[in-house]
């Protein structure tokens, strides 16, 4: 028997997608129910910050994407999902050796010494009451100061920089900003009720940027405030005044 032309087209088209539907795990991992992308096993030693610039997409995206609560602590193991992405990309990590570094220019950057903490480099960024400080809290370790202060307070930037994220940050952080300066640092601002700067804005020191709040998690207003080297985080108390 001799099927008509548009017969046998149908059939080979049915024939294609049971096909592609049974291989489809080997063939077109991108291609899944969330669009094109690929999954990203963290490797020892890699950040959010340096997966997210290798893929080219912002970090803030990346950590909203994959409901990361702690981008600083981040498992090895984790399977992150990077929307947009067709391959599997190398990403170096933080420890030397010639094993993880490209080149020799780029495991020399890795071996410079962190700066120091500079007192007073930083200004205080909001008017209150200091009622939790950095370090162990219960069973976790808590990252940052938090400053008890009225709602609406006006929160200022601790050191003039760029505004690298204003939006809703991770699980608990509730309205956020970062502000990327000088010597590695970056500053943290949590929980606020209203952000009055965007990102890729320049702050100078002392800008308002901020009005306290109790976003997130957060059991009354107060300023939750985080200095980080680089991923690292610091006291921010070694790079404050001690008079406020």
């Amino acid at each position: 028997m001799i099927f008509p032309n548009w017969i046998l087209k149908s059939i080979g088209l049915l024939l294609l997608v049971f096909f592609l539907s049974g291989c489809q795990g080997s063939l077109a991992p991108h291609r899944q129910s969330r669009g094109v992308g690929v999954t990203h096993v963290v490797q020892a030693g890699q950040t959010p910050y340096r997966i997210a610039r290798t893929y080219g997409m912002d970090v803030e995206r990346l950590i909203r994407v994959n409901k990361i609560d702690d981008p600083a602590r981040v498992p090895v193991g984790t399977r992150l999902w990077i929307p947009g992405a067709y391959r599997v990309l190398y990403v170096s990590s933080k420890s030397s050796g010639k094993r993880n570094a490209p080149n020799k220019k780029s495991a020399h950057k890795k071996t410079k010494k962190k700066r120091p903490p500079v007192k007073n480099y930083l200004r205080w960024p909001v008017k209150g009451t200091l009622t939790s400080t950095f370090g162990k809290r219960g069973a976790r370790n808590h990252e940052g100061i938090d400053i008890g202060a009225s709602r609406g307070t006006p929160i200022y930037a601790a050191q003039s920089g760029k505004v690298v994220f204003s939006d809703w940050g991770p699980t608990g952080y509730g309205l956020m900003i970062i502000i990327k300066h000088n010597h590695h640092l970056t500053t943290v601002y949590a929980h606020n009720s209203k952000n009055w700067v965007r990102k890729n804005a320049w702050v100078k020191r002392g800008q308002k940027i901020a009005s306290v709040g109790k976003t997130g998690r957060a059991t009354g207003p107060h300023l939750h405030f985080e200095v980080r080297n680089d991923t690292h985080p610091r006291n921010p108390l070694k790079y404050l005044p001690s008079k406020r």
